[in-house]
C-alpha cells in the first residue's frame, strides 16, 4: 500500500472541493505527528543503508530488518536497472489499534510514504518470516518507483500491481489465495475499470482485495503477453516523463484499453473453460473411476494368469 504526505501541484484537479484540501491537510498533519512521536519513543538502528525505529518488544526483529533490508534493494535494483542509493526509514509496530489509526484500514499490513522515505509495518499481524521480507520488499519498491518516476503520476493499479509482481505475489493486505474475488469478479462483469483505480483503491474491504488482484492480473498479463522486457520498457518511459498510457503505447506498441480489453476477455476465456469443465465433473469422475476398475480388473485378470502359469503342471492337471 501506498500513502502520499503531500500530493504534488501536478496532479491536483482545480474541481477538488475546498473541503477535501482540508480534510488532507488535516490526515497529513496527523500523519507526521504520529510519526514524530513514533521517532522519539521507539529505539534506533541504523546502518546497512536502513534505518529502523521500532519498539523494544521488537528488537530482534529490527536486527533481521537491518540485515536483510539492503539485500532487497539489491534485489530492485537488479529487476529494474536503477539506483536504489538512498536510504529509507522503516517503522517496525507491535500496536495494531495504533496503526489502524494511520491507515483507517483493518486489512493493511504495511504501506509506503514515498514524500517521507518511510515504511511502516504491522508486525502484530506478520508472523511469516518470508511473508514480511516479502511485503517490505513490497513497500520498498512503492520507495524506488516514485523516487525515481517523478516527473508524472504512477497509477494506482500500476503501482501495487509492480509491487506484488517483484514481492512474489505478495499483497501488503490481509489476504488469502483461497479468497480470490477475481474469478467471480471476471465471471460477473463486475471487474473495476482500471481507470477507477488510477488515483485510490476502494475503502470496501471486498473492492479493496479485488483492485489488488486486479492489478497483478494485468501486470502478469503484460509480462506474459510482452516480457518483462516490455514491462521494463514503460517504466523507462515514464521515468522520462511519458505518462502511462503514452508510454504503453510506445513500449508495445498496443493502447492500454485494448490490453484491459484483451485481459478482461481473457480471464473470461479462462473461467469458461473452468465452469465447462465444471459442469461434466460428475462424468468425468465417473469416466475416471470406470477407466481405473477395468485397469484393476485386467491386472487381476494378468495376475492370475501370471500365478497358473507358475504352478506345477502335475497340480495343475491332478
Amino acid at each position: 500500500m501506498i500513502i502520499f504526505a503531500h500530493f504534488p501541484r501536478q496532479y491536483h484537479r482545480r474541481s477538488w472541493p475546498i473541503t477535501v484540501g482540508i480534510a488532507v491537510f488535516f490526515w497529513i498533519f496527523v500523519f507526521l505527528a504520529t510519526q514524530y512521536s513514533l521517532a522519539s519513543e521507539f529505539n534506533a538502528l541504523r546502518g546497512n543503508g536502513v534505518k529502523v525505529l521500532f519498539p523494544p518488544s521488537l528488537a530482534a526483529l529490527a536486527e533481521e530488518t537491518a540485515q536483510m533490508a539492503p539485500t532487497l534493494k539489491m534485489d530492485l535494483q537488479e529487476i529494474f536497472k536503477w539506483p536504489f542509493d538512498w536510504n529509507p526509514t522503516v517503522i517496525l509496530m507491535n500496536d495494531h489499534q495504533r496503526f489502524l489509526k494511520m491507515t483507517h484500514s483493518p486489512l493493511v499490513v504495511g504501506f509506503a510514504a514515498p514524500q517521507k522515505n518511510l515504511v511502516v509495518m504491522d508486525c502484530s499481524r506478520i508472523s511469516n518470516p518470508v511473508n514480511f521480507a516479502n511485503i517490505l520488499k513490497h513497500e520498498l519498491c512503492h520507495l524506488l518507483l516514485h523516487g525515481t518516476i517523478n516527473k508524472v503520476p504512477i497509477p494506482r493499479w500500476f503501482d501495487e500491481g509492480v509491487a506484488q509482481w517483484v514481492a512474489n505475489g505478495v499483497m501488503d493486505i490481509v489476504h488469502e489465495q483461497k479468497e480470490a474475488l477475481l474469478p467471480k469478479a471476471a465471471f460477473s462483469d463486475r471487474l473495476i475499470p482500471l481507470g477507477s483505480l488510477a488515483r485510490d483503491f476502494p475503502l470496501n474491504e471486498n473492492e479493496l482485495r479485488l483492485a489488488y488482484e486486479e492489478s497483478k492480473s494485468v501486470i502478469d498479463t503484460i509480462i506474459s503477453t510482452h516480457g518483462k522486457a516490455g514491462l521494463l520498457e514503460i517504466m523507462a518511459l515514464m521515468k522520462e516523463g511519458v505518462p502511462l498510457r503514452e508510454a504503453v503505447s510506445r513500449a508495445l506498441d498496443t493502447p492500454l484499453y485494448k490490453i484491459e480489453k484483451e485481459w478482461r476477455a481473457s480471464l473470461k476465456q479462462n473461467i469458461a473453460w473452468f465452469a465447462h469443465l465444471s459442469y461434466y465433473l460428475y462424468e468425468i469422475l465417473f469416466a475416471l473411476g470406470a477407466l481405473i476398475l477395468v485397469y484393476g480388473f485386467i491386472k487381476g485378470v494378468k495376475r492370475k494368469r501370471a500365478y497358473m502359469e507358475e504352478e506345477d503342471p502335475s497340480e495343475r492337471f491332478g
